[in-house]
C-alpha cells in the first residue's frame, strides 16, 4: 500500500467534505438567489477553505478533543489507521517509529492510545494542525473580504458566512 503525503490527503480532503458539505451548498445558495457568476466563484473558494478547516479541525478533535463533548470515540482514527494529516506530518518526524507500531491496531488499548496522542502531540503534528486550520480560515476571510470589497458578497452574507467560520474555528464537538 502507497502511503499517501500531506498534500493528497489534504487534496481529497478538500474535494470530499469541502465540496459536499461546504462548496455545494453555497452555490445551490447562489445560483438560488440569482448571485453572479463572481459571486459563485468567490463562495467556491471560500466553500473549499472553509471545508478543509472544518475536516482538519474534525481530525483534530477524533485524536485530541474531549471524548465526553463530542461523544465519539477519541481514538478511533488511530484504531482504524486513518492517514490524516496528524498522521501524514508525524510521519515526517523522529516520532513515527513509536507511533507506528501501534497505529492501525483494532484493539488499541486506552493507555497505549493514550501513549500514542501525546507522542503526536510532542512531535508537533496537533500545533501543526491546528495551524492548517488557521491558514484556511485566514484564506476564507480574506476571499470573504475581498467579494466584499467588490460587492459580489452582501455584507449580510458576509457576516453569515464570517459567523460560519467562527464555529468551525471553535469546535468542540
Amino acid at each position: 500500500m502507497v502511503t499517501p503525503d500531506l498534500r493528497t490527503i489534504l487534496a481529497t480532503s478538500a474535494y470530499k467534505t469541502a465540496t459536499y458539505s461546504f462548496v455545494l451548498p453555497l452555490r445551490a445558495a447562489a445560483v438560488l438567489a440569482e448571485a453572479t457568476p463572481a459571486a459563485e466563484e468567490h463562495l467556491t473558494e471560500i466553500g473549499r477553505h472553509l471545508g478543509l478547516a472544518y475536516q482538519l479541525q474534525d481530525d483534530l478533535l477524533s485524536v485530541f478533543g474531549d471524548a465526553e463533548a463530542h461523544g465519539k470515540d477519541p481514538f478511533s482514527d488511530l484504531r482504524e489507521g486513518k492517514e490524516t494529516a496528524i498522521i501524514a506530518y508525524a510521519r515526517m518526524t523522529g516520532h513515527w517509529p513509536s507511533i507506528e507500531l501501534r497505529f492501525g491496531t483494532p484493539e488499541l488499548s486506552e493507555p497505549d492510545a493514550a501513549d500514542m496522542r501525546d507522542r503526536l502531540r510532542e512531535c508537533g503534528a496537533e500545533d501543526f494542525v491546528r495551524g492548517l486550520v488557521q491558514e484556511q480560515l485566514t484564506a476564507a476571510s480574506t476571499v470573504l473580504a475581498e467579494a466584499e470589497t467588490e460587492g459580489t458578497l452582501s455584507t449580510a452574507a458576509a457576516r453569515t458566512i464570517l459567523q460560519l467560520a467562527s464555529r468551525i474555528e471553535g469546535r468542540s464537538e
